[in-house]
């Protein structure tokens, strides 16, 4: 570890939480809770079925929670899509009016002098990326234009078990695209559950990554099996030091499986405090080791 990166408080990551797992939350309830935990930085969650979806949020009600954030102290919001990009026909022409409705909602929410963002798994069908990667790429060329007609930037996550899991393809993507509105989203749980290591995987993602998601987990019988930060086996101190060596500032932000908020047991707001806890906590120890390198 390079105890440099935490010479300063001001080196401290800022911590972000997604309201993928507060599904049945007001919005505004959930920015002013997640505030006071200590969170700066929010994820919300666009797709059918969340209270934030666009089709449930007017231009008033864009306007005042643009408002709200801001007041807040929140860094500008990024969106949380859920596409199926390799739809075709008309269930592709549906997907793509439903993508642009989410870039005009991430647009319109959007306080920042950058572009907003959006992020995204590979959803639905997916091709096989042995023989069909340059037609992955080139359908991922079209949602980016897309992404860019709107302003946004479109950050797609590798995931366990589709066809764009690893580290070396999330790469080859972005260096077969070279489309400034087609970046990663960098979410180490689904490598660190193929046994990767944490700061291979960075050198070769940190340098087109633009959004970060926490979470913990491990395999069980060889299925995957994801947990909040700090309940798996992820060493939690040595991630929040590699991704400040890798050059990231970006807010590490918690996603919650639906593994585990589709669980009637599931509280929200727990949830989020043990999260923040255990990230913090994290953060607190490279300051201690930092210190005692002195």
């Amino acid at each position: 570890m390079n105890p440099e990166k935490f010479a300063s408080s001001e080196r401290r990551l800022k911590l972000g939480f997604g309201t993928y797992g507060m599904k049945g939350v007001d919005i505004f309830e959930a920015a002013s809770r997640l505030r006071r935990m200590g969170y700066g930085a929010l994820e919300i969650a666009a797709a059918e079925g969340w209270p934030t979806a666009p089709d449930r949020l007017d231009a008033s009600t864009r306007q005042r929670l643009r408002r709200h954030l801001e007041d807040l102290g929140f860094s500008p919001p990024v969106l949380l899509a859920s596409l199926a990009p390799f739809k075709s026909g008309n269930a592709l022409e549906l997907e793509r009016r439903s993508f642009d409705k989410i870039c005009a909602l991430a647009r319109d929410l959007n306080f920042g002098s950058g572009a907003a963002i959006v992020t995204t798994t590979f959803g639905g069908e997916q091709p096989d990326w042995g023989t069909q990667r340059r037609y992955l790429r080139d359908r991922m060329l079209k949602w980016a234009d897309a992404a860019a007609h709107w302003g946004v930037v479109l950050a797609v996550e590798p995931h366990i078990g589709g066809c764009f899991d690893r580290p070396e393809k999330a790469r080859w993507l972005m260096e077969h695209s070279r489309h400034p509105a087609l970046r990663l989203n960098f979410d180490f749980s689904h490598f660190h559950l193929q046994g990767l290591d944490l700061k291979s995987c960075l050198e070769m993602c940190a340098p087109f990554t633009v959004h970060l998601h926490i979470k913990d987990g491990f395999l069980r019988d060889g299925k995957p099996r994801f947990l909040l930060p700090g309940q798996g086996n992820l060493d939690l101190t040595a991630y929040m030091s590699a991704i400040a060596e890798s050059g990231l500032t970006l807010p590490v932000t918690v996603e919650v499986s639906g593994m585990l908020w589709n669980d009637p047991a599931y509280d929200p707001w727990t949830a989020a405090e043990r999260s923040f806890a255990a990230l913090e906590h994290a953060q607190d120890l490279c300051r201690d080791i930092h210190s005692l390198t002195e």
